[in-house]
């Protein structure tokens, strides 16, 4: 990193509260030139400066933004910085892992890890920052007790993205790369980084749960039958659960079109989200995971939570899960008056083709007959759907047309 960093002095600089002055703005605004872009990571690293580290973090939320910051050595710098190394060239990985466990992590560090989160996500660059050895500092942060949740929420995300290559890669069948992720998966099961991350998801909620229920569903998805055999065994789909139920009581009894986040919102969503895409997977080891997810005091949950909670976005997850869980798993809730009531308000309030689509589902499972008994009115429900044109809507209005017809 010493020679990387001695080529240039950085032109700008910060005051003593982080802001960015003489050079440094608060956020980027297309591709900054090689120069201007060595200058920035230079003047973090150096000085230590959180708001240009942060401005790095930023840059590498775009592919351009990334690979340029790769180019002009300062993803090697950030790296070693994450692993310990310091400007004088002393430190090293077991200073970073003392640090990990002693200290609190600096608003400077959090800001080099969160580019490295950032750039992670680019399959270009994520097999280079994992196979660096820096997730071994970061399961120590998670580890240990002393950090916060937002830095436990970074620490998870990380471990997601390091250690389960992204789909595209896999689908390239490159089997020494496909090695080298199981081997990195292989140190977050014998550290015990899987359960720590499930146990956030009962122990926590806000950031830290939310950025644990993404990277079990990315460990899922993107591993092997051991990671799901660990995942197993720490109960991850009951987590995920018991995560996801709390949408019923996070609700107001009023339903509202509303999609703004909060942060008690954002753990139970992003658990259901994925429950989702578990259910939609087919992989070695999945129905033994998902076994808890098809039961049927599980479904009832998923259908109390549509009458729990008012967003939108949260509402059509719910349901996502209950039409894959019987779509693709033959696994169906009752059919209650409640359910249908639910959806019908769901096609009058927000307009929900995806609950056109379910309603559409439970109709060929159960039949028009008895779907429409529990629906009530035929006639509401049509004037419910007259507004909405997508392909589940269709599906159904094509159902009720025949339905009617055959009445005649």
């Amino acid at each position: 990193m010493r020679a990387a960093c001695g080529r240039r002095q950085p032109t700008g600089s910060s005051d003593q509260t982080g802001r960015a002055v003489r050079g440094v703005r608060s956020a980027p605004s297309g591709l900054p030139s090689a120069e201007e872009l060595s200058d920035r990571w230079l003047l973090a690293v150096q000085e230590e400066d959180a708001a240009a580290a942060g401005y790095c973090a930023r840059l590498c939320e775009t592919l351009r933004g990334a690979e340029a910051f790769a180019e002009s050595d300062g993803l090697d710098a950030f790296i070693s910085v994450a692993m310990g190394q310091s400007m004088k060239g002393n430190g090293g990985l077991m200073v970073a892992l003392a640090q990990a466990l002693a200290m609190d992590m600096t608003p400077f560090k959090e800001a080099v890890f969160e580019t490295l989160c950032a750039a992670a996500q680019w399959p270009s660059l994520k097999g280079r920052i994992a196979g660096s050895g820096v997730l071994g500092v970061i399961t120590a942060t998670l580890l240990s007790p002393r950090h916060p949740a937002t830095v436990k929420a970074l620490m998870v995300r990380l471990c997601g993205l390091l250690a389960a290559d992204s789909l595209e890669a896999i689908s390239l069948g490159d089997a020494r790369r496909a090695e080298e992720f199981s081997k990195l998966r292989g140190q977050l099961i014998s550290s015990g980084a899987i359960k720590a991350i499930v146990g956030l998801l009962a122990a926590s909620e806000g950031p830290a749960a939310a950025a644990a229920a993404t990277a079990v569903v990315q460990l899922a998805l993107a591993g092997d039958s051991a990671i799901r055999t660990e995942l197993l065994q720490a109960d991850a789909a009951t987590a995920l659960l018991r995560c996801a139920a709390r949408l019923s009581k996070a609700g107001t009894e009023e339903m509202s079109d509303s999609d703004a986040d909060t942060e008690e919102d954002a753990a139970p969503e992003a658990a259901t989200a994925a429950l989702a895409r578990l259910l939609a997977f087919d992989g070695d080891g999945c129905q033994e995971l998902l076994a808890p997810v098809l039961e049927p005091g599980a479904l009832k949950d998923f259908c109390d939570a549509l009458h729990g909670n008012g967003q939108r976005r949260a509402l059509e997850q719910v349901l996502r899960c209950l039409d894959l869980a019987g779509s693709r798993h033959d696994a169906w809730p009752a059919l209650q008056k409640e359910l249908c009531e639910d959806l019908r308000k769901m096609l009058v309030l927000h307009r929900s083709d995806v609950a056109a689509a379910y309603l559409q589902a439970l109709m060929s499972h159960f039949g028009q007959e008895a779907t429409l008994r529990s629906c009530g009115d035929p006639k509401s429900l049509q004037r419910a759907l007259e507004p909405l044109s997508g392909p589940g809507a269709s599906a159904l209005k094509a159902s009720l047309a025949t339905q009617a017809m055959a009445g005649q």
